[in-house]
C-alpha cells in the first residue's frame, strides 16, 4: 500500500480553524473515496501566500517548489479572500499538472461549514489523484456542497474553474464574507471608541432627567432610538476609515457591491456587540448604584426591573452615540485589519482602495 500525503495550506483565522478540523476527517476520507491502494496522510501548514499586483493568489506557479519543499504529493490552499471568474463567485481553482487547488472559503457560505469543506477537498483531491482532463466533475462538486449550483470551465488544458452561477449563491457568498471578516475582532480596535461609550453610558445612569425619561419612552420608540445609533456610529466608521470601495470593476460591479455590503453588515454586528454588552455593564452599574427605593420616589411609581432596563437601555443608546467621538482616536489602520479578513486587507491594500 502506497502512503500518499496532502498539504493543507491555510491563511490565519478561519481558513486555518477550518483545515485543523477537516484534518482529522480526510485521512479516512480519502481513503474511503480513493480504495484500498493507497493511505493518507494530512499536514497542515499556517502559511499565507504573497498576493499578486492584481490581488490573486499565485498557488498554481508555486505548487511545484511548495510540494518539494514539504515533501508532499498534492497541495490544497484554504484563503479567505472571495473571488471571482467571469462575474460569478469562484469557489475553486484547480491544477491537474500542478496537483494543486485553491479554494475559496467564503463561497462555501456558513452552513455546515466544516463539513462541505472536507467533502469539498476528498472531491477535489480524488479528482487530481485521478487526472482525468475533465475531473473534478460539476456535479461530483455539486453533490459534495448539497445543493449549490456548480459551473466548470477549463481555460486551459489542466486548469479548472468551478463557480457558483447565480444571485443565491451570490448571496451565499456574502454571508461567508462577513463569516470570515469575523465582526467581533473589530471589538479590541475600537478601544478608544468603547472608553467614551462606556463613560457617557455611565454618566445617563446618574442623571435623574435620563430617568424620567426612560420611564417615559415606548420599549418601541427605545427600539428606534437603538437603530438609529447603531446605524449612525457604523456610518461613521465606515466613512471616518475609509472602509467605503468607490471603486467598483468595470466587468464584476457586483463584487464591489458585495464588498461594501459585507463592510456594513461586519462593522453593524461588531457595533451591535458593543451596543449590547455596554447596555449589560449598564444594567447592572444601575442596579448597584440606584437604590430602588429613591428611583421609586423619582419616577413617581412602583419599579421593577424593567424600570431598571429601560433606564440602561436609553443610557447604552446615549453612550454609543458619543462613542463616534471616541473613535477618531483610534487607530485607522486597526480598524481596516480587525474590519477585513487579512486577505481582504492585503488586496485593497493592493489596489489602493482606502482613502487616506
Amino acid at each position: 500500500m502506497r502512503t500518499l500525503t496532502l498539504g493543507v495550506l491555510a491563511d490565519p483565522g478561519l481558513p486555518e480553524k477550518v483545515a485543523r478540523r477537516v484534518a482529522e476527517e480526510l485521512p479516512r476520507a480519502l481513503a474511503e473515496h480513493t480504495g484500498p491502494a493507497a493511505s493518507w496522510v494530512v499536514e497542515v501548514s499556517r502559511e499565507t501566500l504573497p498576493l499578486t499586483a492584481d490581488g490573486d493568489i499565485p498557488l498554481l506557479e508555486k505548487a511545484g517548489d511548495l510540494r518539494a519543499e514539504h515533501g508532499w504529493d498534492y497541495v490544497v490552499y484554504l484563503t479567505d479572500l472571495p473571488r471571482a471568474h467571469q462575474g460569478d463567485p469562484l469557489l475553486c481553482e484547480v491544477g491537474g499538472a500542478a496537483a494543486a487547488a485553491l479554494v475559496s472559503l467564503p463561497a462555501l457560505g456558513a452552513d455546515h461549514f466544516s463539513h462541505k469543506a472536507c467533502r469539498l477537498l476528498v472531491t477535489l483531491v480524488g479528482a487530481l489523484r485521478d487526472g482525468a482532463a475533465e475531473q473534478p466533475a460539476a456535479d461530483a462538486v455539486h453533490r459534495a456542497l448539497g445543493r449549490a449550483a456548480v459551473r466548470r470551465e477549463s481555460p486551459a488544458a489542466d486548469v479548472s474553474y468551478l463557480v457558483l452561477p447565480g444571485r443565491v449563491n451570490r448571496w451565499r457568498l456574502l454571508i461567508g464574507m462577513v463569516l470570515s471578516n469575523r465582526p467581533g475582532r473589530l471589538l479590541p480596535a475600537l478601544a478608544s471608541c468603547v472608553a467614551a461609550a462606556a463613560a457617557t453610558g455611565a454618566f445617563g445612569i446618574f442623571y435623574a432627567s435620563i430617568w424620567g425619561m426612560s420611564d417615559a419612552l415606548s420599549p418601541h420608540r427605545l427600539a428606534g432610538v437603538s437603530v438609529v445609533v447603531t446605524g449612525a456610529l457604523s456610518a461613521w466608521l465606515i466613512v471616518h476609515n475609509g472602509l467605503w470601495d468607490r471603486a467598483p470593476e468595470e466587468d464584476e460591479p457586483w463584487r464591489a457591491r458585495s464588498d461594501n455590503a459585507s463592510t456594513v453588515i461586519t462593522v453593524w454586528l461588531s457595533v451591535t456587540l458593543m451596543y449590547l454588552l455596554l447596555w449589560a455593564m449598564l444594567f447592572l452599574v444601575g442596579l448597584a448604584v440606584i437604590e430602588a427605593g429613591y428611583l421609586e420616589s423619582q419616577l413617581g411609581h412602583p419599579v421593577s426591573l424593567l424600570d431598571y432596563l429601560g433606564l440602561s437601555w436609553l443610557a447604552a443608546s446615549l453612550g454609543t452615540l458619543a462613542g463616534a467621538l471616541g473613535s477618531n482616536f483610534d487607530s485607522d489602520e486597526a480598524i481596516r485589519e480587525a474590519t477585513y479578513s487579512r486577505r481582504e486587507h492585503q488586496r485593497r491594500q493592493l489596489a489602493d482602495s482606502y482613502d487616506d
